[in-house]
């Protein structure tokens, strides 16, 4: 063991000596140190800083998704599919009429476009977009055009009368409220 750290000592001085002659023969030994210094110096207020250069980038990187899902959100609030529209396809029902004027007169101003989902054929996706078109026109406040485009996501929502039904079927099954039997004083002893 002691045989082993003699040599340990003698390979320590000998690379320290042979450092110590490359700087001499460079003839910059003060620039040489000198740039080893202010590395040490930067890599060490670096690594004292180390979570916070990173942490920035990070935020950005955690909230970026969210953007994308409001807009997913507003697309799907927005969107008149097939239950807004009458057999023929293209005329708009009661409930699509009053989807359009909400959407016109109460979404913010920012989110004020108006989905259609795609139909069956381009033709009838078409002229679905020219009738919400029109009705959205009549009602902006100011007088233009509204947005309407063609989506084809798929919505996700019940029919009115499917969703009746559900509720209809949980009414009639709940018992009717009873209060329980009335107990004497010599019961509940």
């Amino acid at each position: 063991m002691n045989a082993r750290l003699v040599i340990a000592t003698v390979g320590i001085l000998a690379g320290l000596s042979w450092g110590a002659a490359a700087n001499a023969q460079c003839g910059q030994c003060r620039a040489c140190r000198g740039a080893f210094l202010e590395s040490v110096a930067r890599d060490f207020a670096e690594r004292n800083r180390w979570p916070y250069p990173y942490v920035c980038p990070e935020r950005e990187a955690v909230k970026a998704p969210f953007g994308t899902m409001i807009q997913n959100g507003w697309r799907r609030q927005n969107m008149l599919s097939e239950e807004h529209f009458k057999d023929n396809g293209t005329d708009l029902t009661e409930a699509g009429r009053l989807k359009v004027e909400r959407i016109m007169t109460e979404v913010p101003l920012p989110h004020r476009m108006i989905f259609v989902h795609r139909a069956d054929t381009p033709e009838k996706t078409a002229s679905r977009i020219e009738t919400v078109q029109r009705l959205a026109t009549k009602f902006s406040p100011d007088g233009s055009p509204a947005v309407v485009q063609e989506t084809t996501v798929s919505p996700g929502g019940w029919p009115a009368d499917r969703a009746d039904a559900v509720n209809r079927k949980f009414h009639t099954g709940v018992p009717a409220p009873q209060l329980p039997p009335r107990q004497t004083e010599t019961e509940s002893k």
